[in-house]
């Protein structure tokens, strides 16, 4: 990972890091990916989605935040427009490092914290600070090592919801389209969905198994979601 580093006492003493919200810190996204662990607290603010990598074939949770590049419409100057902030900013500029070969899935037991120094997140002269005078974490920097097992553990749980809705053909790709104030006609594509009417059809052994890893809740959520659609166009119309 470019700019990635291993966070060392030492060498990173003095580094302090900026934690407001901002498009300087990257946070002009107009999809943010999550993990199935923040459904709970997403469905309420966020429509969340599937988006399927085209260069890899894999299919990523995501929120849906703008409707084209670089447009963020939860972000307001300097304040973020939802109570929650998805875990994968919340994060910045911290990621989790592997200790071992390549391709190794991430643990808890294998894994490192690295800090992107080229973040704009990253200084020495204003924001939290990392390490206190005798070279130990702070509690800020505690808080993000739990956020960051958070991230550890959620994503393989994320990988195998997904995995298991693909085995049941349970993703459907969409195409948002609606009509601004203005009169101009927007449509945006690329987005996966759970589909209603195969899920509605599942065999009693097929619910029951969604039903007890937490699933069939879960896609239930993703489905109520698509209500928060109205008001990313409602903000665009503001705007």
């Amino acid at each position: 990972m470019a700019g990635y580093t291993i966070l060392d006492p030492k060498q990173h003493k003095d580094l302090r890091i900026i934690t407001e919200r901002g498009a300087e810190y990257g946070e002009n996204l107009h999809i943010v990916p999550v993990l199935a662990d923040e459904l709970k607290v997403l469905v309420a603010e966020y429509a969340i989605f599937f988006i399927k990598d085209n260069q890899t074939g894999q299919f990523g949770l995501n929120v849906l935040t703008g409707f084209e590049p670089g447009e963020n419409l939860y972000l307001q100057k300097n304040l973020w427009q939802a109570h929650y902030v998805p875990l994968n900013l919340v994060r910045q500029p911290f990621m989790v490092g592997i200790k071992g070969e390549e391709g190794d899935k991430p643990s808890p037991q294998n894994t490192l914290v690295t800090i992107n120094l080229d973040s704009p997140r990253v200084n020495k002269e204003k924001g939290e600070a990392l390490f206190d005078t005798k070279g130990k974490s702070t509690d800020f920097l505690n808080s993000i090592n739990g956020l960051l097992v958070k991230f550890v553990q959620g994503m393989p749980r994320t990988q195998e919801f997904i995995n298991t809705l693909l085995a049941l053909e349970l993703l459907m790709p969409i195409t948002l389209k609606f009509t601004l104030a203005d009169g101009e006609k927007k449509s945006f594509s690329g987005l996966y969905n759970i589909d209603e009417e195969k899920l509605a059809v599942l065999s009693g052994n097929e619910l029951q198994s969604l039903h007890q890893k937490g699933y069939l809740q879960a896609c239930h959520m993703i489905i109520a979601s698509f209500g928060q659609i109205q008001k990313l166009i409602d903000w665009k119309n503001n705007g």
